[in-house]
């Protein structure tokens, strides 16, 4: 009787002490990531004393603990959900990894380390941090995308993000390891800021300022900050989550700009994937150019070529050079151009586009395939796979890199190109006219250039990348119909149409508001940093705010000797580039109700 009298309160609290347990988990999970965190960063950022890291070690040891006990509670309270992960092994083999330090360092220490000493890894500091380290990243995204299943505006989850990554660059950029003699916080601020809005404006020089470990934290912050915060938090949530739910799908279905609520994982894995597939390739070209030309041997050349690789691909422009790459150490180096133009113009066009592409070579290979194996006799057309943003982003990058390339070319030949060899004009032209469209590499001493060469970097910042792409500007889909619109009133045609395909009036509407939104703000912004900054040009100060507000990164030398308010207006002019001036300001407006009724019909004057 006592064991059914048992087995019914259990039914009947079933439910209750299940939620207790997974409050119980969660909370420990949470309470062990955060304590990871600020560990490992204590640890890293500060030279320590070996008693210090002893103690930390014990920590460690806690720490362990703690995840395995939240771990295994949310294990046994949500099993029906786990089974459905996407990485269910991976999270498994982790577990299972955490069990055997656990044991290794905690448990039975000296058992392991007599009869099992091929498993002496487990007790590796350098294992340790590594496990900690991924089990807060995995954990932390998963509570971050738990978050979200509330209602959340997309746009101000895409703001939130990047000025939590912000805060957190800033904060690891002021740890004293990072730097050789410390930092300002608005030095931090601004550099953590240009390196997460792939930007490329300094206050400080790079190169001398920082360690080897702030390198690190910078090229980091400039990789999360090129892809995006929210696709590295969703890779990890929707790995390591059973389900979601249907509005947090459609927060990460607008951040992707995708049409269908299937399939947002393989998106999120296809951009991880050629990100880091371009990088690669890109890192071993520009390792090849500088083989044997950098003073700190074959490590340092190494790590040149991923910094430049991530920098150039995600549009950023920081170089880890005094010169960026007109230094005296790469200024001849014509091919290592070359390549970074390439890396910027792929990082410039949006994973849309590359996506597209890569469909239509699927597409020919198959094709190809198939008629070599004879299982079919000609090519089968299939109509429309390129479609018209790709056309649209394509042709008007092509057209901005000749014109800007061309135009370099014309007006600094008898100027700063004057004395190179034909294939340094042409690769520093080629540079020169790639580099305002949002990437920031200098090509040569900006302030040498004339007047016509900035105004038309200026023209090309302006107009900025792709969407959806690491680059900023008003985007030159956002231009095209713009322009496009225009000629369509001056020919008094009513539709746009791009390759048989009808453009809608909201695409229309849209282009010209981000239009309206940048030149608002840039007008604004100029005002106050011409009244901050008295004694500075005003074409200096429209200069480097329409890098800034591009995210370009060229500089006339300005930005290093603005007073403290100005770094602060450049920062945010900065930060509201990145996330988009027309979806910065749209967060903050409230959503307008479709009204039932219609007013009746009036023009207005021209």
């Amino acid at each position: 009787m006592d064991i059914r009298r048992y087995l019914f309160l259990y039914k009947m609290h079933a439910s209750r002490l299940r939620n207790v347990f997974n409050i119980v988990a969660e909370i420990s999970i949470s309470l062990a990531s955060l304590g990871s965190l600020f560990i490992l960063l204590y640890q890293f950022g500060y030279s320590l004393s070996p008693q210090t890291t002893h103690r930390l070690s014990e920590y460690h040891n806690h720490l362990l603990l703690l995840f395995f006990v939240g771990i295994s509670l949310r294990y046994i309270v949500q099993f029906d959900k786990i089974i459905r992960e996407r990485m269910l092994f991976t999270d498994l083999t982790i577990y299972f990894l955490l069990i055997g330090s656990i044991f290794s360092k905690i448990f039975f220490t000296k058992v392991m380390a007599d009869s099992l000493p091929y498993l002496d890894f487990f007790s590796n500091r350098w294992f340790t941090y590594g496990l900690l380290a991924v089990l807060t990243i995995i954990h932390s995204s998963r509570q971050v995308f738990t978050v979200i299943q509330h209602r959340i505006r997309p746009s101000l989850l895409f703001i939130f993000s990047f000025a939590f990554v912000i805060l957190t660059g800033t904060g690891l950029l002021m740890l004293p390891n990072a730097t050789i003699h410390g930092i300002h916080f608005v030095d931090a601020l601004f550099t953590a800021t240009t390196s997460v809005c792939v930007t490329g404006l300094t206050t400080v020089d790079v190169a001398t300022q920082f360690t080897a470990a702030g390198h690190i934290i910078i090229l980091l912050l400039i990789q999360v900050g090129g892809i995006g915060v929210m696709t590295f938090t969703s890779f990890f949530a929707l790995s390591f989550m059973g389900e979601t739910s249907i509005n947090s799908q459609l927060i990460l279905k607008d951040m992707l700009s995708e049409e269908r609520l299937g399939g947002l994982f393989k998106v999120v894995i296809n951009i991880l994937f050629v990100t880091l597939f371009i990088e690669a390739i890109g890192a071993y070209l520009i390792f090849q150019s500088v083989s044997g030309t950098l003073p700190g041997g074959t490590s340092e050349e190494l790590f040149y070529a991923v910094f430049h690789s991530v920098s150039g691909f995600c549009n950023a422009g920081i170089s880890t050079l005094s010169g960026n790459l007109n230094d005296p150490l790469v200024q001849t180096n014509y091919s290592l151009r070359v390549i970074i133009s390439g890396l910027i113009i792929f990082g410039g066009l949006g994973f849309p586009i590359l996506f597209n592409y890569l469909k239509l070579l699927r597409h020919v290979v198959i094709n190809s395939f198939n008629i070599v194996i004879g299982k079919q006799k000609h090519y089968i057309h299939t109509p429309h796979i390129i479609n018209a943003h790709s056309y649209i982003v394509i042709t008007s990058t092509i057209v901005l890199i000749l014109v800007g390339s061309l135009s370099y070319l014309f007006f600094e030949y008898n100027n700063t190109l004057a004395g190179l060899p034909t294939e340094g004009k042409l690769a520093t032209a080629l540079l020169g006219g790639v580099t305002p469209r949002t990437a920031g590499f200098n090509p040569t001493n900006i302030p040498m250039l004339t007047h016509t060469t900035m105004v038309i970097m200026m023209i090309l910042m302006f107009i900025g990348a792709g969407p959806m792409s690491t680059g900023g500007g008003i985007k030159v889909t956002a231009m095209f119909v713009a322009m496009a619109a225009t000629f369509n009133v001056m020919r008094n045609k009513r539709d746009l149409e791009v390759r048989g395909r009808r453009i809608t009036t909201y695409t229309i509407r849209r282009s010209l508001a981000v239009i309206i939104v940048y030149l608002t703000w840039l007008a604004f912004s100029t005002i106050l940093l011409s009244w901050t900054e008295k004694d500075i040009p005003l074409f200096s100060i429209v200069f480097e705010l329409i890098s800034a507000l591009s995210t370009a990164g060229l500089s006339i030398n300005l930005t290093p000797s603005l007073s403290e308010t100005g770094k602060v207006i450049v920062a945010i002019s900065m930060f509201i580039g990145r996330i988009g001036v027309l979806t910065f300001f749209t967060s903050l407006m409230k959503e307008y109700k479709e009204q039932v009724y219609a007013y009746p019909k009036e023009h207005i004057l021209m």
